[in-house]
């Protein structure tokens, strides 16, 4: 989690309240004091929550939430004058670029510190390490407009910040501790991002180093600021972020004129954010009976306004996705710790529904006959859910950005699972008879739905159908009084003649068999297997 360090009497004066007013207050906003002494606070805040970043931002949300100052906030823009010309070579590098200007500043060393501190935590979070979005501070005094973001060759030379010599960006990428660190980013790119002025000047190499000429210090009273990314909309919630702070400072904010090959559009745009304000859901949700005033009251002190049926937040608040979220500053602009908690109005306690009982009683019977009951992961991999048994993968269901390839794609059958589990237990001794009770995940013309499933697995030298079906006969007659029949059939987990699909009151519960040689190789288990996979959900609605 990001931390901030605050200076208690600063803050203070900024938000006009005591000491003590404040740091009572200060969790109520979402944030976790990590220690505190006489003079300073340190506190965590949400990733979620970037305008949190410096003390201005809290300063900002407290006097909301204290009363001083309520309502959206309005942030006035003006045309600066300055254009941005962008280089149809990065649009492939890093084609999205947004920028502001901030006049009249009177910066301490505090005031640099805190946005230089929100700078890398914009780069840490939202960034992803500078790869997604990376942040420019410049002084604006040291530019000559118009400026171009352009693309150069690794031989092109440039001042990097702190340096004393030009340096040349293969030599950047190669020797210095930024290029080592965010190089990555280029992945084999023979072209490179620069921002440079009419003169030359060098600004910026995005994501990796600024140049040395525009160097941000306290004499800084006029800022430019570039925000380069992967994302046209990720780079204009870090812009805005950054521009409202910089207001707050006391900075006069100025647009910028970003020049595409094919179009233009100004930044940054500081609209407020507009969601759907359900009054019966805010009440719902926080379980009071406020009248539409109070509530209205409530978003005011936490820096929203209402427009008819629309709520609107801040520009800057990119955590405002949904209208729960508008419920949420509802409640803190309440009080969370007015909120009193009461015991739900029923004398009965809670209880599994007939479904879990019947999954339960399952469990239970499986177990009583010797089986080990196995929990595996709904995510998995290829390879253990389809390439181990040569099935093709056209149906497969994925996960959009996976963090690790071995939970890429959500599963659609249990014994994939439970061989996966057996082959990481070659070592250990045999019999080995498993089961699971858990969901699978189907493609439907309507999206996804998910089924529960029994799997069952026995592995040892003798392993047969005839036990398989031994297990499979004691779940259906003992809880289910049911015959099942078989009936010879081809299945992608089980060897051709020694497989058969059942079937419970001519419904279609699932397949049973003796697993095929070569899947049992791939998983490297070394015995025979047999098993048996049914669905359960089909199974209880038999019972009802």
């Amino acid at each position: 989690m990001p931390v901030v360090r605050l200076e208690l009497s600063r803050l203070a004066e900024m938000v006009g309240a005591g000491e003590e007013r404040i740091l009572d207050r200060l969790p109520y906003i979402g944030l976790d004091i990590e220690s505190a002494n006489s003079r300073s606070v340190r506190v965590e805040y949400s990733p979620n929550r970037p305008d949190l970043g410096t003390d201005y931002g809290i300063a900002r949300a407290l006097r909301g939430l204290l009363g001083k100052e309520t309502g959206l906030p309005e942030f006035q823009t003006k045309p600066s004058g300055i254009t941005v010309i962008v280089d149809r070579k990065l649009a492939k590098v890093r084609p999205y670029i947004a920028c502001c200007v901030a006049t009249g500043l009177d910066l301490d060393d505090e005031d640099v510190r805190q946005i230089i501190s929100l700078q890398e935590d914009l780069h840490n979070g939202l960034g992803r390490k500078r790869k997604a979005v990376a942040v420019g501070l410049h002084d604006l005094d040291e530019i000559s407009p118009p400026l171009s973001y352009r693309a150069v060759p690794s031989t092109f030379e440039f001042v990097p910040l702190d340096g004393e010599k030009p340096s040349s960006i293969r030599s950047i990428l190669y020797d210095s501790y930024e290029g080592r660190t965010y190089g990555h980013v280029f992945d084999r790119s023979k072209v490179f991002p620069v921002i440079s002025d009419s003169k030359g000047t060098v600004l910026s190499f995005p994501p990796i180093i600024n140049g040395n000429a525009t160097k941000v210090t306290t004499r800084t009273r006029r800022m430019f600021v570039d925000v380069t990314s992967t994302s046209q909309k990720d780079g204009d919630d870090v812009l805005a972020i950054l521009a409202t702070t910089l207001s707050e400072v006391g900075g006069k904010l100025g647009t910028v004129a970003i020049s595409y090959p094919n179009k233009t559009r100004v930044t940054p745009d500081l609209a407020p954010t507009e969601l759907p304000f359900d009054l019966d859901l805010v009440r719902s949700v926080i379980g009071l009976d406020l009248p539409r005033r109070e509530i209205l009251g409530c978003l005011a002190r936490s820096r929203m306004g209402v427009r008819g049926n629309i709520a609107l937040g801040p520009r800057y608040r990119i955590d405002l996705l949904h209208p729960v979220d508008v419920v949420e500053e509802v409640a803190l602009g309440y009080g969370i710790d007015r909120i009193k908690p009461v015991f739900p109005p029923s004398n009965t306690p809670g209880a599994l529904n007939e479904f879990e009982e019947f999954l339960d009683s399952v469990s239970t019977v499986m177990a009583g006959a010797g089986m080990i009951e196995m929990m595996t992961y709904e995510l998995t991999d290829r390879k253990s859910l389809y390439d181990s048994f040569e099935r093709p993968s056209s149906e497969k269901v994925t996960v959009q950005n996976p963090k690790s390839l071995d939970h890429s794609m959500l599963r659609d059958a249990l014994i994939p699972c439970l061989m996966a589990a057996l082959s990481g237990n070659v070592k250990s001794d045999y019999p080995q008879r498993v089961f699971e009770i858990g969901r699978i995940y189907t493609r439907a013309f309507d999206g996804v739905k998910e089924f529960w499933h029994l799997g069952c697995l026995v592995a040892h030298s003798q392993a047969s159908y005839t036990e398989a079906k031994m297990y499979l006969e004691a779940v259906c007659r003992l809880l289910a009084g049911l015959e099942i029949v078989t009936k010879a059939a081809e299945h992608w987990a089980f060897s051709p003649g020694r497989c058969a699909s059942v079937t419970a009151k001519e419904e279609g519960l699932g397949y049973i068999g003796e697993l095929r040689p070569g899947t049992i190789d791939a998983f490297g288990v070394g015995v025979p297997a047999s098993g048996f996979e049914i669905d359960l959900s089909k199974l209880y609605e038999l019972l009802k």
